[in-house]
C-alpha cells in the first residue's frame, strides 16, 4: 500500500448498545456486529493525495442508455427516465414543465442529458475534507427501532422493579420476540380479549411457532405476556397520561397536531389554489396551534441545547441529519434552525396503551414557558411540584437527570433506592433517535474505506456456491435486495457512514463556478446545479439571502448501503441531484397525490414513534420497506441513477434511497411557478407541526411582485397574492372584533429583518402581535399564547398596511387579467354579423403585443392581418401609389396660351411596376373570400370607371393630332396618375416628345450652340424618327458639318511645331459664328492669352535689362521663365535674347552654390543659408560684446556674464567650459557627441587648444571668394534675391576686419595679459560664417606663443578621440562601444585612420598619431551644463627628433605653407602617457546624482548627455 494507507484485519467488534452508551440491558436479540469499517485517522491534513479518478468505478457516460429493468426488488415499477435532444435540453425550466404533468405521477424521474453535455469535476480534490454519519442499518426501519425501543423500556421498567432481565425468555427453545408478541395483542382488542377468545395459539402461529402442541403454547405464551409485558402495560395506563400532560405543560400545548389534508387539488400549472381562510376560534386555536419558539432576544425557554451556528439545511435527497447534530444523536435539521430534541410531535395513534387523553390546556404559553426556562435548572427542582426545597430528598433519573422528590412520586419512596432509577417519562419513552457522528476523511481515504468494506462484505455474506464473490460479481438487484435484508433483519446489524449534506460553498461545488472557473462554459449552464435555482424561471430568485443546500447546493459522498431515509423536499419543492462520479444510486419515490397514504401507512407500521415523535418524517431517520407501502395501496416506484445523470423530485413527494458503492453527487432545490401552492400548503403544515420555515413564502410572493412585472408571473401570482391578502385581512379583522381595543402600530421590525411567531415558529412577515411585557411576538393566531396579560393590552404590529396591500394585489391581479380582456376584445370583434374592418383589426394586434403573455388567439389574428396589409398594399400601389424618382421634362417656349408646362414621367423601373387594367378585377375578386373590409374598395371600384373615361379622351387626341402641347401633357399626367399599364400613355409620350424636341431645337437656336448640342439634338432627332425632310432637322446636319471642318483646321494649327498664331487668332473670332466644342474653344483662347502674357513680359524685362537703370527682380524674370517651359511653347525659339540673360544669372547662382558646397541644393535652400549666415556673423562679429576675466566659474556667477560661445550668443541647452580660459560653449555649436563627453576628465576649446577642431555642418568661405562673388553679381541683367544678402554678410565681414587692424600691426607687441583679449576675438572669427584667414592665423599664432596649449598628452588624447567619434571620422570610440558595463566580450576596434587637428575645415594644421583611448571619467553635472572637474594631469613630454622638448609645434608664418603638405611628426618621437588618476569622491557622488537625475527621466545614464 502507498504512504498514508496501512492494512487491517476485520474483527467482529464485541456486542454494542443499541441507543446509547448508557443502556446495559442485556435484552438485545442479537449481537450487535460491525463489519469492514477501517479505521482512518480524525487528524485533517492540509493537502489529501488527489483522488484517481482511474480507479473510480463509474465515470459520466450517458451514451449508454440501459433498458428498464424487467425485473425489481418487490416487484416495483421503475420510474420514467427522458432522454432530451441538445436543443430540448438547453431550457431545464421549460423541459421540466413539458413533462411534469407525467413526472408527479412517479413523484421522481430521471433525465439523462445529450452525449455532448460532459461538464468537468471541478472539486479540488486535495483539500476536499469532509465528515461522515455512522447508519445502523436495521436501527433505521421503523419497525426495528421500534422493537428496540419497548425492549429498553421493559428492561428499565422491571430493572426498578427489582427484576433483572438478562436474556429473553424461551418459547420452543427459541427467544420470544416479546414486542412483536404484544402488537398481536394489541392488534387483537388486548390481553383480556385474547383470554376470553383463546387467541393465543393463533398469536403463536403468527410468530413462527408450528412444532409445539397448541396447548403448552399457549400456555408458555400467556405465561409470558402476563409475567413481562402485562405489568408494563398496565403501568402505561397509568403513567402515560401524566407524561403526557407533564411534557404538554413544558411544550405550552398538545404535541400532536389535527390532521390536515396534504393534497393540493383544483391546482394547474401556473395557478394558486384556493385558499378559503376562515376565522379561527378560540377552541381552533387551542387545538390546532401546539409550538412555540423564543425571540432571539431571550434565553431559551427550557433551555435545551441550540446551535449558534445558521445550521441551515437544502433540498437534499439524501440529507440525512446536520453536520453539527448532538453527539447522542438527534433527527434532520432543519435549513435555517435546528430541529430541538423536544420538537413538535404529530397525531396520537389510537392503538398505543394510554395515548387516548383529552386535556385542559393553559393560555400564555410563550409568557409561561419563558419564566419556567428562566429559573428551571434540571436536577435543582422537582419535577413535579417545581420546588426546589429537602434537596435531600431529591432522587435524580438515571436517564434524563431531572429531580424528583421521593414524597412526590406515586407511589411515594421511603429511602433511596439501591439500583438504576428512571423516571416515568424515561420508562414510558421518548423516541429519540438519531445518528452518531463518524470521522474526517478525504476523498481518497474514504474510496478506500468504501471499497475494502464492498468487498470484503460480498465475498464473506454473499457467498455463490461455495466460492469467493468478487465485488465486481455482484449483480445491482443483488445488493438491493441485500440492503431491504440487512434494514429489516432482527438478527443483523451492519454500520456503514456517508457524508451527507456538504455544504458547497464551504468544501466547493463539483460544478465549476463562476468564481473559480469563469471561462468554463459549464459555470454559467443553466443545468449547472450552482445556476439552476436562481434562474430567471424560478421563485427562488426572489429569496434575498442565499440558502445552504436549497439555493446553494450539497454535496453527498457513499459507500455501499449508505443510504438516505423517507423525506419530502423543504417547503415541498422541486429538487434536482447530480451524479458526478461513482456507484449506482438507487431511488424510491411516492408520487405527491398519495402522499396521505403514506403517511398513514408510516403511522400504522411505528404508532410507538409517531406518538413520541409526531415529526417523525421532517427527521430523516426512518425507513420503510417499499414492499409495507404497496401492501397498504402506496404507489411506489424506484430507479438507477448513474453518473452523468439527473433525478429529479416533484413536490410532495416522498423519497429515499441507498448507494452501491463509493460515488459523490450534488443536489439543490428549484421552484417554478407551479411550485406556489405547494410551497403554500408545506408553510402551513410547518406552522401545524411548530418546525421553523426556511424563508417567509409571504415575503418571496411580495418580493416578486415588485420586482417580475411580467404577465405570465402575474397570472399564477394574482391568486396567490389575493389568497394571503384575504387569510391576512380576515385574520387582523377578526383580531379588532374579539379585541376592540387593540392598538394597531407599525412593526418596530426592519423590512429585511426575519421575525417569527414565539408559539409556532412561523415567519410573521405582514403583521405580529406583541405586549409590553416581553420583547416577544406572536402571529395573529396565536395572539392568545404571548403572555397572561388581559388581551387589550395587546399590539397589532402592522409590515405591510391594508391599503398597501389591496394595492399590491390589484396592480398584479390587473395585469393578470390583460391577456382575458384582450381576448374577450378578440371574440366580440368577430362576433357580429358584418366582417370587420382591416384597421381594427391592426389596432387588436398592436394591443397584443403590448401583452408580454403568449395568447393563442393572436397566431390566427396576425396572418388575418397579414393578409389584409398585403391586399390593401396592392390596392394602394394602384390607387395611391407615389412615384419617387420622376424627371421633369419642361417646355422652355410658350404655349398658344403663352404658358410654360412640365409633365412627370415615371422612370423605366417604375414603369416596370405598373399593372394591368385587368388586375383590378383581380382584387376584388379576392377580397370577397377574405375575412374583413377596406375602404379601398370602393376606391378600385371608381378606378376601373376613370380608366375607361381616360382611354377614351386619348383617343380622342391621337385620331385628330394638335400642335399645342398641354394637351397631351394633361392627359399624360391622368394616365400616369391611374397607376395601370396603358398603351394610349406611350403613344401620347411619343407624340409630346416630338413637339418638345421641336420646340427645344427652336429655342437653342436663338442663343449659341456648341457641336456637341448639336449632336445631342441630332441624336434625339434620330431616335424620334425625324428624317432629312424636317428642315430644322437640315439646319442642325448643315451646322454639324462646319464644326466638325473648323475643330479639323484648329486641332492641326495646335498640334504643329511653329503654329499660326495669326491664323488661330482669326479661327477663335470665326468660333462665335460656327457651333466648335467647348474644350477646343478653350484651349485656343488660353493659348492666345499666354502667348499674349509672355511675349509682353519678356520685352519687358529686356528693356530693362538693357537700360540698367532698375534691374527686374529674378524672381519674377523666373515666373515668366517657367511659364515658358509649358507645353504649348515647347518647339518656340523667340526670345534668345531673354534665356541668355536668364542663363546668366542662373550661372552666377550655381557658383554661389559651389562656394558654399552646396552643388546640388534647391535653389531656394542658398537664400535660406545666406541668410542664416548673415545672423550668425552678425551675433559673431558684433562689437556690441566685450572680453570679460578669465577666472573659474563658481556656482553663484558662473552664468553672471550674458554672451558665450564662438556664436555669442546667451546660455541656452547643453553648455560645456574650457579647464584653461574658462569660457562656456554650446554644444551644439562645437558638435562634439555626448558619448564622448562621458570619456573626458577635462576639455580645452578650439580657442586654447589649436588641435581640437570645430564640427560645423556648413562650409565657411573666405571673405575674398564672397568679395568677389559679391562684385560680379552687381553686373547681373536681372537681380536675385541672394545680393542683398550677400552684400550685409560681406560688409559684416569687412567691417570686423577694419576693427582688427589695429591689433594686427608688425609693431604691436603683445603680452600674456593680451591672452584674453586675443581669445576673445578668436571666438568671433572663428563664430562667423566668413572665413577671416589672416586675422584667425595671426591670432592663433600669438596665442601659440604667449599661451601654449595645456598638458599636449591630454590634449592629444582628447583629439585623437574627438576625430574617433566625431562627425569626420564617422568611427565610434572605444568608450562607445564598449558602454556595456555587464558583458565580457573583448570588441577590437579596427586601426582608426590618423586624426588631424584642424584650423579651419578646410586645411590641416598638424597630424597627429594614433594613440589608444583612455579611460573616462564621469563630468560633473550642474543644472543642464557639464563642468568638467579640474584634475591636475601631470605634463606630458613630447620628444621630437633635435631631442628639445616642446608643447607647441610652430607652424609657419608664410601663407604657402597652407597649399604645402603638413609637417609629419617623425616616427622616432616617443609619446609617454601615464594613467590617468582616480577621480575625486566628489565625482562618484556628482555620478549617483546624474544616474537618479537620468533614471527617473526613464533614459539611459550613458546617453544623458
Amino acid at each position: 500500500m502507498g504512504p498514508g494507507y496501512s492494512f487491517f484485519t476485520i474483527h467482529p467488534p464485541p456486542p454494542k448498545p443499541r441507543m446509547r452508551s448508557a443502556t446495559s440491558h442485556g435484552l438485545t436479540p442479537i449481537p450487535v456486529t460491525n463489519f469492514g469499517i477501517p479505521s482512518v485517522t480524525s487528524r485533517q491534513r492540509p493537502l489529501a493525495p488527489p483522488l484517481d479518478f482511474e480507479t473510480v468505478e463509474g465515470i459520466a457516460d450517458t451514451s449508454q442508455k440501459p433498458s428498464p429493468k424487467t425485473h425489481r426488488v418487490f416487484g416495483l415499477q421503475e420510474a420514467k427516465s427522458y432522454y432530451p435532444t441538445l436543443e430540448e435540453f438547453r431550457d431545464p425550466f421549460a423541459y421540466i414543465k413539458s413533462i411534469a404533468d407525467e413526472g408527479r405521477q412517479y413523484g421522481i424521474i430521471k433525465i439523462v442529458p445529450p452525449d455532448s453535455w460532459k461538464p468537468s469535476f471541478a472539486l479540488d480534490t486535495e483539500k476536499f475534507w469532509f465528515k461522515t454519519r455512522r447508519q445502523e442499518l436495521n436501527s433505521m426501519e421503523g419497525s426495528t427501532r421500534a422493537n428496540l425501543n419497548f425492549l429498553d423500556q421493559l428492561h428499565k421498567f422491571h430493572k426498578q422493579r427489582g427484576v433483572i432481565l438478562n436474556k429473553l425468555p424461551s418459547v420452543d427453545r427459541r427467544p420470544l420476540d416479546l414486542y412483536h408478541l404484544k402488537k398481536s395483542v394489541e392488534m387483537r382488542g388486548g390481553f383480556d380479549v385474547v383470554c376470553k377468545k383463546k387467541q393465543w395459539a393463533e398469536i403463536g402461529r403468527e410468530l413462527g411457532y408450528s412444532g409445539k402442541i397448541m396447548t403448552s403454547l399457549s400456555s408458555s405464551l400467556k405465561a409470558a405476556y402476563q409475567k413481562y409485558i402485562l405489568p408494563y402495560e398496565n403501568y402505561l395506563q397509568s403513567a402515560k397520561p401524566l407524561v403526557q400532560q407533564q411534557k404538554e405543560e413544558e411544550f405550552g400545548g398538545p404535541i400532536t397536531p389535527l390532521k390536515r389534508q396534504r393534497t393540493v387539488s383544483g391546482t394547474s400549472i401556473g395557478e394558486s389554489p384556493s385558499v378559503s381562510p376562515s376565522l379561527p376560534s378560540d377552541a381552533k386555536f387551542a387545538s390546532t396551534k401546539m409550538e412555540y419558539q423564543v425571540s432571539s432576544s431571550t434565553e431559551s425557554m427550557l433551555d435545551m441545547k441550540t446551535d449558534s451556528e445558521d445550521s441551515t439545511r437544502g433540498a437534499s435527497h439524501d440529507s440525512l441529519v446536520s453536520d453539527d447534530e448532538h453527539e447522542n444523536g438527534g433527527g434532520r435539521r432543519s435549513k435555517r434552525h435546528r430541529q430541538d430534541d423536544d420538537d413538535a410531535k404529530e397525531e396520537r395513534a389510537a392503538t398505543v396503551v394510554g395515548s387516548n387523553m383529552i386535556l385542559h390546556r393553559k393560555t400564555g404559553a410563550v409568557k409561561r414557558l419563558h419564566d419556567l426556562a428562566a429559573t428551571r435548572k434540571p436536577g435543582e427542582n422537582c419535577e413535579i411540584c417545581g420546588s426546589g426545597d429537602d434537596a435531600e430528598s431529591m432522587l435524580l433519573c438515571d436517564g434524563c437527570d431531572n429531580g424528583y422528590h421521593m414524597a412526590c412520586l406515586k407511589p411515594q419512596l421511603k429511602a433511596l433506592p439501591d439500583y438504576d432509577w428512571y423516571c416515568d417519562k424515561c420508562l414510558v419513552g421518548t423516541g429519540e433517535f438519531g445518528f452518531e457522528e463518524g470521522q474526517v476523511y478525504n476523498l481518497r481515504q474514504f474510496q478506500e474505506k468504501a471499497k475494502n468494506f464492498r468487498d470484503h462484505y460480498l465475498s464473506t455474506r454473499m457467498p455463490v456456491n461455495g466460492k469467493i464473490r468478487r465485488s465486481t460479481d455482484a449483480t445491482e438487484n443483488e445488493i438491493e435486495a441485500e440492503f431491504w435484508r440487512l434494514v429489516e433483519s432482527i438478527d443483523e446489524t451492519v454500520e456503514v457512514e456517508y457524508g451527507a449534506d456538504i455544504h458547497s460553498t464551504i468544501h466547493g461545488s463539483g460544478f465549476p463556478t463562476l468564481e473559480r472557473n469563469p471561462l468554463d462554459p459549464y459555470s454559467a449552464d443553466p443545468w449547472n446545479l450552482n445556476i439552476l435555482p436562481l434562474q430567471e424561471k424560478s421563485l427562488f430568485r426572489h429569496i434575498k439571502t442565499d440558502i445552504s443546500g436549497m439555493t446553494v447546493p450539497w454535496l453527498y459522498v457513499g459507500m455501499i448501503f449508505s443510504t438516505f431515509c423517507w423525506h419530502s423536499e423543504d417547503h415541498n419543492t422541486y429538487s434536482a441531484n447530480y451524479h458526478h462520479f461513482g456507484a449506482t444510486k438507487t431511488w424510491y419515490g411516492i408520487p405527491g397525490d398519495d402522499a396521505d397514504k403514506f403517511e398513514n401507512a408510516m403511522r400504522k407500521a411505528v404508532p410507538e414513534l409517531f406518538e413520541q415523535q409526531p415529526d417523525l418524517l421532517f427527521q430523516l431517520v426512518t425507513m420503510l420497506s417499499p414492499k409495507r407501502l404497496l401492501e397498504e395501496g402506496v404507489r411506489c416506484y424506484s430507479i438507477d441513477q448513474r453518473p452523468g445523470e439527473f433525478v429529479i423530485t416533484f413536490p410532495q413527494a416522498y423519497h429515499s434511497g441507498f448507494n452501491h458503492g463509493f460515488n459523490f453527487n450534488e443536489a439543490v432545490n428549484f421552484a417554478p411557478a407551479d411550485w406556489e401552492p405547494f410551497g403554500k400548503l408545506g408553510i402551513e403544515i410547518y406552522q401545524d407541526y411548530r418546525k421553523p420555515p426556511v424563508f417567509s413564502h409571504d415575503e418571496l410572493l411580495l418580493t416578486a411582485a415588485e420586482r417580475d412585472h411580467s404577465i405570465e408571473t402575474a397570472m399564477w401570482l394574482g391568486p396567490a397574492l389575493a389568497a394571503i391578502k384575504d387569510q391576512e385581512l380576515n385574520m387582523r379583522h377578526h383580531i379588532q372584533m374579539i379585541i376592540p381595543s387593540i392598538e394597531i402600530r407599525p412593526s418596530p421590525f426592519r423590512e429585511d429583518e426575519e421575525v417569527q411567531c414565539a408559539y409556532c415558529r412561523a415567519f410573521c412577515y405582514l403583521s405580529q402581535i406583541g405586549c409590553e411585557c416581553t420583547t416577544n411576538v406572536v402571529c395573529l393566531n396565536h395572539y392568545d399564547e404571548l403572555c397572561e396579560c388581559k388581551r387589550s393590552l395587546r399590539k397589532l404590529y402592522i409590515r405591510v398596511a391594508e391599503v398597501e396591500l389591496e394595492k399590491i394585489v390589484t396592480k398584479v391581479s390587473e395585469r393578470a387579467t390583460q391577456p382575458q380582456q384582450w381576448v374577450e376584445k378578440y371574440n366580440k370583434l368577430f362576433s357580429g354579423p358584418e366582417k370587420p374592418a382591416a384597421k381594427s383589426l391592426r389596432t387588436l394586434l398592436a394591443e397584443s403585443e403590448k401583452i408580454t403573455y403568449r395568447i393563442a388567439e393572436t397566431q390566427p389574428l396576425k396572418r388575418m392581418v397579414e393578409q389584409a396589409n398585403e391586399w390593401v398594399e396592392e390596392a394602394q400601389n394602384i390607387l395611391a401609389r407615389k412615384l419617387g424618382h420622376r424627371r421633369r421634362v419642361e417646355r422652355s417656349g410658350p404655349s398658344r396660351r403663352g404658358s410654360t408646362k412640365a409633365v412627370s414621367v415615371p422612370e423605366l423601373d417604375e414603369r416596370e411596376q405598373l399593372h394591368k387594367p385587368g388586375y383590378i378585377d383581380t382584387l376584388l375578386e379576392r377580397i370577397e373570400s377574405m375575412p374583413f373590409t377596406s375602404p379601398e374598395i370602393e376606391q378600385l371600384m371608381d378606378r376601373k370607371e376613370q380608366i375607361k373615361e381616360f382611354v377614351s379622351q386619348a383617343k380622342e387626341v391621337l385620331d385628330n393630332p394638335k400642335d399645342d402641347m398641354d394637351v397631351y401633357v394633361a392627359l399624360i399626367e391622368t394616365g400616369y396618375g391611374l397607376n395601370v399599364e396603358l398603351d394610349e400613355i406611350n403613344a401620347l409620350e411619343r407624340r409630346l416628345a416630338l413637339l418638345q424636341w421641336r420646340e427645344r431645337v427652336s429655342d437653342a437656336r436663338k442663343t449659341y450652340m456648341y457641336l456637341s448640342d448639336v449632336r445631342s439634338f441630332l441624336a434625339e432627332g434620330v431616335a424620334l424618327g425625324v428624317t432629312e425632310d424636317e428642315r430644322m432637322f437640315a439646319k442642325l446636319l448643315k451646322a454639324a458639318a462646319q464644326g466638325d471642318a473648323w475643330e479639323y483646321d484648329v486641332n492641326e494649327q495646335i498640334e504643329s511645331s511653329n503654329p499660326d498664331y495669326m491664323y488661330l487668332d482669326a479661327k477663335y473670332d470665326e468660333a462665335s459664328s460656327t457651333p466648335v466644342t467647348k474644350e477646343t474653344y478653350d484651349t485656343v483662347g488660353k493659348l492666345l492669352l499666354k502667348n499674349k502674357e509672355v511675349k509682353e513680359s519678356v520685352e519687358e524685362f529686356v528693356k530693362l535689362a538693357q537700360a540698367g537703370s532698375e534691374r527686374p527682380s529674378f524672381k519674377d524674370v523666373r515666373r515668366v521663365s517657367e511659364l515658358l517651359k509649358d507645353p504649348i511653347f515647347k518647339n518656340n525659339s523667340q526670345y534668345p535674347e531673354f534665356k541668355r540673360m536668364v542663363k546668366i544669372v542662373d550661372d552666377w547662382l550655381h557658383q554661389g552654390r559651389k562656394i558654399f558646397h552646396k552643388v546640388n541644393a534647391p535653389m531656394h535652400s542658398l537664400v535660406a543659408h545666406l541668410e542664416a549666415a548673415v545672423k550668425r556673423t552678425k551675433s559673431a562679429l558684433s562689437m556690441a560684446d566685450k572680453p570679460h576675466e578669465e577666472q573659474p566659474a563658481v556656482v553663484e556667477n558662473r552664468f553672471s556674464k550674458e554672451l558665450f560661445c564662438i556664436c555669442r550668443l546667451a546660455e541656452s541647452g547643453l553648455m560645456i567650459e574650457c579647464e584653461n580660459c574658462h569660457e562656456w560653449y554650446h554644444n551644439r555649436c562645437l558638435r562634439i557627441p555626448r558619448g564622448a563627453l562621458k570619456d573626458k576628465d577635462h576639455y580645452y576649446c578650439p580657442i586654447c587648444d589649436p588641435q581640437q577642431s570645430i564640427n560645423r555642418d556648413y562650409h565657411r568661405p573666405m571673405l575674398e571668394e564672397l568679395e568677389q562673388w559679391y562684385e560680379t553679381g552687381k553686373s547681373l541683367p536681372f537681380k536675385p534675391e541672394e545680393i542683398d544678402s550677400l552684400k550685409i554678410l560681406v560688409e559684416e565681414a569687412k567691417r570686423f576686419q577694419d576693427a582688427l587692424k589695429p591689433m594686427l600691426r608688425p609693431d604691436h607687441i603683445y603680452q600674456e595679459a593680451d591672452v584674453p583679449l586675443l581669445r576673445f576675438y578668436l571666438r568671433k572669427l572663428e563664430g562667423s560664417d566668413v572665413l577671416l584667414y589672416s586675422e584667425t592665423t595671426f591670432m592663433r599664432n600669438v596665442l601659440r606663443r604667449l599661451a601654449p596649449a595645456a598638458p599636449e598628452s591630454g590634449d592629444l588624447e582628447i583629439a585623437k578621440r574627438m576625430q574617433w567619434g566625431g562627425v569626420q571620422s564617422g568611427y565610434n570610440s572605444p568608450a562607445q562601444q564598449h558602454s556595456t558595463p555587464s558583458t565580457s566580450v573583448t570588441h577590437t576596434p579596427p586601426p582608426p585612420p590618423t586624426p588631424q587637428v584642424m584650423v579651419n575645415n578646410d586645411r590641416p594644421s598638424l597630424p597627429l598619431p594614433s594613440l589608444p583611448a583612455c579611460p573616462a571619467p564621469v563630468p560633473w553635472i550642474a543644472h543642464d551644463r557639464v563642468q568638467l572637474p579640474p584634475v591636475q594631469l601631470p605634463p606630458v613630454s613630447v620628444l621630437l627628433s633635435d631631442n628639445k622638448p616642446s608643447l607647441i609645434p610652430q607652424l609657419p608664418h608664410e601663407s604657402s605653407a597652407l597649399s604645402s603638405r603638413p609637417a609629419m611628426i617623425p616616427e622616432s618621437s616617443v609619446i609617454n602617457l601615464p594613467p590617468p588618476p582616480p577621480p575625486p569622491p566628489i565625482y562618484a557622488h556628482a555620478h549617483s546624482i546624474w544616474t537618479d537625475r537620468a533614471a527617473s527621466r526613464d533614459e539611459d545614464p550613458g546617453s544623458s548627455l
